[in-house]
C-alpha cells in the first residue's frame, strides 16, 4: 500500500498561510500587540460528540465549533483584544466560505487578508464587511450540508442586495457556497491596531 501525497492545492494553501502568518504577526508586533495561534480545530471535538455536531438543527451556531478563528491578539496597554482569522490571496479579491463567514460573524472576529504579491495586510471586522462582489453556489451533484445551508442563509440575510449566482463550475475546493470580496474594500490592518 503506497502513501498518497497531499494534494498540491493544500500544500500550496499551507505555504500561503505560513507566509501570511509571518506578515500578520509582524504588523501586530510592530504596533505593540502580542499575537499567538489558537491551535483549535475540528480534531479537538470528541468522537462521541461528532455525530451530534454533524446533525445539529442549528448549524450556524454549531459551526462555531469547527470554524474557529486562527489566532488571538492582545494589546495590554489599551486592554484590547481580537480573535483573528487569517486569509491570503494572490489576487485583487478574496473569498470566504459561507459557513466560515457565519461562524466568524458569531465569533466577532477580525478578518485579515494578506495580499502575498505586495505583502500588504488588509483587515475588517467580519460584521463590518461590505457587500461582496458575488455570492456563489457552485454546481454540485449532492445537496448542501446543514452547515452550508445555514451559512448561505446567513450570507443572504446579511447581504440581501447581492444575488446568489448558481450553477457555476468550480474546479478546486469543497464546492461549498462562498462569497468574493474586492481587497480594495478593506482598510490596512494598521487601522485596527491604534
Amino acid at each position: 500500500m503506497s502513501v498518497q501525497p497531499v494534494p498540491p492545492t493544500f500544500v500550496g494553501r499551507k505555504q500561503w498561510e505560513a507566509e501570511a502568518w509571518k506578515l500578520v504577526r509582524k504588523v501586530f508586533e510592530r504596533h505593540g500587540w502580542k499575537i499567538a495561534p489558537l491551535g483549535m480545530d475540528r480534531s479537538l471535538i470528541l468522537p462521541e460528540a461528532e455525530e451530534l455536531v454533524m446533525t445539529a438543527f442549528n448549524p450556524p451556531t454549531v459551526v462555531m465549533l469547527v470554524c474557529v478563528p486562527d489566532a488571538i491578539a492582545v494589546h495590554e496597554p489599551t486592554r484590547q483584544s481580537w480573535l483573528v482569522e487569517l486569509k491570503s490571496t494572490n489576487r485583487e479579491t478574496f473569498s470566504l466560505r459561507a459557513r466560515d463567514f457565519a461562524a466568524l460573524l458569531m465569533w466577532d472576529a477580525l478578518l485579515t487578508v494578506t495580499h502575498l504579491p505586495t505583502g500588504v495586510v488588509y483587515a475588517c471586522r467580519v460584521e463590518n464587511l461590505p457587500p461582496p462582489k458575488a455570492v456563489v453556489l457552485p454546481q454540485r451533484d449532492y445537496p448542501l450540508s446543514l452547515w452550508d445551508e445555514g451559512g448561505l442563509a446567513v450570507l443572504e440575510h446579511q447581504f440581501p442586495e447581492v444575488a446568489v449566482r448558481t450553477g457555476i463550475t468550480v474546479v478546486a475546493g469543497s464546492k461549498a457556497p462562498f462569497a468574493v470580496w474586492e481587497l480594495e474594500s478593506l482598510e490596512r490592518l494598521e487601522a485596527y491596531l491604534r
